[in-house]
């Protein structure tokens, strides 16, 4: 099965696209696709089912060649098939090739990408991908995906199949909003960004990161009724860095001409490694005489393992409905630090420096350097997880003769549930977020003249609940219900609708959208409060109001887009394509944002977190503009791709979490022992940049360039700090007592309204926890070439980004105490021999020049280093 995405328009163009989708060869002559138009052609199906819909009313139907080769042959007046000249047509083109063809700044991450990355964690399969980034702790398998600066909380989709995987957990590090997944079953990603008018784009501001899983079709050849896959890795020795035996497994059968099975089970098994030890992977600014470097041996608790399972099944109910099921799901363990021990850390930088070996006899006697700071005290495991994730969805596509009708209904049902047991105290807390989601929508397309329309519209709906639990003997039963508040119980509906077309007039094209969405919060939530206001009549005595709290929030949203395209060069070879995109967007909040209410047992000082039932959506615009470039030569030997695109998003009300504030009944400002809460900022949260993605390919050398420029402002900017890029908030999130605007209460000690240190009129803070800066360059340079009948496959993948602030925005110049992930390149080196047609042998040697590093947008509390150099060995066997 192939998801497909073609529009109208000539025939020729369209069998070249559906070539580089499906990777078939497909024979005809010139002459014969001369004055042809092909449908548009969207949806779920397998290739044949496309071509034959690609051919429909022009005369012309296709012939086997062998494999998954073709040519197309002319029906004659007696009704037996004549054969035409053939011309091949580039059908051994990467998939993501495609993406040069859409008038949006699109990425694509495909299956052979991906094998050239060799991925540890997850989430380096998107390194360095135009726009994107991860948030990554290389202690934790799951990836938290950043388009464009959005993040968390639900800003990007991130989906499996189309199944949002909405799983989110409170608590130290810059991941709120989780997905699990195995590598090894994906097919490829796709990176929808910006406002998105389609299934999948109700509710997000970021954008929509599909993580499609392989079918049975990817591993059958035509007529085959049995194959898969086998794959295996391991590390090789010295240079293993704790990579262990894994491997996968997928059987693919074909039991009858309309069904197709898929069974894969796969093992992912690693130790704690041995991060790099050239370099610098942290910056200290002005305070690098008080934390100098350390050198870090083992990065503990980062030794996994993950044991994941997929089944399809796919039945063609006739040639115009299919059929499938999907079940998917992971089971994984690991460990995880809170945070990297400064102390310690300062330690081991001195013990390296003074004492390793000794630099006099006096610091040979000195206390200091009589015991070595162990790596495992940096890294201080504080929890074991154990992480289920389970999905499931029903599919069904309608595709009868002609284009009004191109139905697609899916509904799922995903849940992630994780226990973590902490080795510090007796207890085991479990957060589990379960989603219930449908979506049904249908193409259209209509031929008027020489104008193309083609309409898609459709209705999403999707249900989170939050289930926490806390399991302790040690815990009174105010603190356990306290930990489990940090992810409170609590439901969350979104219900969109949208029309989205295309209309298409030679060389132009637009994109209207409308977009209509609501959403629906409900839970219980509460803390406790005092009036502390001099003025009140009840001044000492508890705001009772507060103590438990109904919330039921509602509210709806109109959202146009539009989109345009214009091919400038339509040629065969030659494509020119100028295009601009802009849209609105909004977030309605999550549930942990509205509801959390809760105190970490055993920390100190408390962390004490009140709810905030008062929050608005956000809403963002957005805009890009760029252009398309695609070059080739008649042999397809050379060829030259090019997308390079500016970007804009602004976002009103961004929630974050903001330390320090006050309740409703207090006065004054918020001191060091105040407690936090998620709040909407004062001021707009602001990215904009460039994005280039390139591909090449001359003759035996093929590479490839992806390049982010990021910058990050909030407008208007903050009075309480120089640099133009701090949000502000209001210091009363909640308002007052008597629900008093956030916007408009201010009272001092004395009762009286503070107008010292407001922020346009209201009284504001600073200081939010959940928002990193994203590096301003980040980058991946991949060159390659094919030797020995193209059988041998070798090359290198060089990624850099340049060094990141800490997430308190801290200014170095000002403050002397600048904290950041300093800038990288990392250098891997890949390659593959196939071993005729079933055997590959492969090998990866990570970070080259052994390079201590932290991976953009890395935790910037724990400061797990990345894996240093690592040699692995793989095999892959398909029958």
């Amino acid at each position: 099965m192939y998801r497909f995405a073609l529009s109208a328009g000539p025939l020729a163009n369209s069998l070249d696209a559906f070539a580089a989708l499906t990777d078939w060869q497909v024979g005809y002559s010139t002459e014969l696709a001369q004055g042809h138009l092909a449908p548009a052609v969207n949806g779920d199906m397998t290739a044949a089912s496309a071509l034959q819909l690609l051919l429909s009313g022009t005369g012309l139907s296709f012939e086997f060649r062998g494999g998954n080769t073709v040519v197309l042959v002319q029906q004659n007046s007696s009704g037996d098939s004549s054969v035409l000249p053939a011309v091949v047509v580039r059908g051994d083109v990467d998939p993501p090739e495609r993406v040069f063809d859409e008038g949006a700044g699109t990425s694509v991450v495909g299956r052979e990408a991906m094998d050239r990355t060799g991925p540890r964690h997850a989430s380096e399969i998107l390194q360095a991908t135009a726009g994107v980034l991860t948030a990554t702790n290389e202690q934790n398998p799951s990836v938290s995906v950043n388009i464009r600066g959005l993040k968390d909380f639900g800003r990007v989709n991130m989906n499996i199949d189309g199944m949002r995987q909405n799983y989110q957990r409170s608590g130290h590090g810059q991941r709120n909003g989780e997905m699990f997944f195995d590598p090894e079953f994906l097919n490829e990603v796709e990176i929808q960004k910006g406002a998105y008018a389609g299934a999948g784009g109700a509710g997000v501001t970021g954008g929509v990161a599909t993580f499609t899983t392989l079918d049975a079709e990817d591993l059958l050849d035509n007529g085959e009724r049995f194959g898969g896959r086998v794959r295996a890795t391991t590390g090789v020795g010295d240079w293993g860095n704790g990579q262990q035996p894994s491997g996968s497994t997928l059987l693919a059968l074909r039991p009858s001409a309309d069904t197709e099975l898929l069974l894969g089970y796969s093992v992912q098994r690693s130790e704690s490694y041995r991060p790099g030890q050239n370099g610098q992977a942290v910056y200290w600014g002005q305070s690098e005489d008080l934390y100098p470097d350390a050198s870090v041996n083992v990065v503990e608790a980062t030794d996994q393992q993950a044991h994941s399972w997929l089944a399809e099944g796919s039945w063609y109910l006739g040639d115009d409905l299919t059929l499938k099921l999907t079940a998917l799901g992971s089971a994984m363990a690991y460990g995880e630090s809170q945070s990297i021990n400064s102390a310690m850390l300062e330690d081991a930088g001195y013990y390296d420096q003074y004492c390793d070996p000794p630099i006099s006899d006096y610091w040979a006697n000195h206390e200091l350097c009589q015991s070595d700071p162990g790596d495992e005290a940096l890294y201080q495991v504080s929890n074991d997880n154990r992480t289920l994730t389970q999905n499931y969805a029903l599919d069904t596509h309608y595709n009868p003769v002609g284009g009004a009708i191109d139905l697609s209904t899916k509904l799922y049902w995903v849940s992630t549930k994780n226990d973590s047991a902490s080795t510090l105290n007796e207890y085991t807390l479990t957060t589990r977020t379960d989603t219930l989601g449908a979506v049904v929508q249908n193409r259209s397309a209509l031929e008027l003249g020489a104008h193309w329309l083609d309409f898609n519209y459709g209705v999403e709906a999707f249900r989170d609940a939050n289930q926490p639990d806390v399991d302790s003997y040690q815990l009174t039963a105010s603190q356990s219900q306290a930990l489990a508040d940090a992810t409170p119980q609590g439901q969350r509906l979104l219900v969109g609708t949208w029309l989205a077309s295309d209309w298409e007039y030679q060389r132009l094209t637009l994109s209207p959208a409308l977009r209509w969405e609501a959403y629906r919060l409900w839970g219980e939530t509460g803390f406790n409060d005092q009036d502390d206001r001099p003025d009140s009549d009840d001044q000492g005595e508890t705001l009772w109001q507060f103590q438990h709290f109904d919330v039921d929030r509602n509210d709806t949203a109109f959202l146009p887009s539009l989109g345009a395209a214009f091919d400038v060069i339509d040629g065969r070879r030659q494509q020119l394509q100028l295009f601009a995109n802009a849209g609105l967007s909004w977030r309605p909040p999550q549930i942990t944002e509205t509801l959390t209410s809760s105190a970490v047992p055993f920390h100190s000082p408390p962390v004490v977190t009140i709810p905030n039932w008062r929050l608005e959506p956000e809403r963002t615009t957005s805009w890009e503009a760029g252009f398309n470039v695609s070059l080739s030569s008649e042999d397809e030997q050379k060829r030259f791709n090019l997308k390079l695109n500016q970007f804009y998003n602004r976002t009103e009300h961004y929630i974050d979490y903001v330390m320090f504030v006050n309740r409703p009944g207090d006065v004054g400002q918020p001191p060091v022992s105040a407690p936090s809460a998620y709040a909407n900022a004062l001021n707009d949260r602001i990215f904009l940049g460039q994005e280039l993605q390139l591909d090449f390919q001359w003759r035996r050398f093929y590479g490839g360039l992806n390049v982010t420029h990021t910058e990050q402002r909030a407008n208007p900017g903050s009075p309480f700090n120089e640099s133009d890029h701090a949000l502000v908030f209001p210091a009363w999130p909640l308002g007052g007592p008597e629900g008093q605007s956030p916007d408009s209460y201010c009272p001092d000690p004395d009762g009286d309204y503070d107008t010292d240190g407001t922020y346009q009129g209201v009284c504001a803070v600073g200081g939010n926890l959940y928002a990193p800066p994203v590096p301003e360059w980040t980058g991946r340079l991949t060159l390659g070439t094919r030797l020995l009948q193209r059988r041998l496959d070798l090359g290198l993948n060089l990624t850099c980004a340049s060094q990141t602030g800490d997430y308190r925005y801290q200014d170095g110049e000002e403050s002397g105490e600048k904290i950041g992930l300093a800038e990288y390149c990392v250098l891997d080196q890949y390659g593959t021999y196939q071993w005729g047609d079933s055997l590959r042998l492969g090998y990866h040697l990570k970070n080259v020049t052994d390079r201590e590093y932290i991976q953009a947008m890395g935790d910037g509390v724990v400061k797990t280093y990345a894996p240093g150099r690592t040699l692995t060995a793989n095999v892959q066997w398909t029958f």
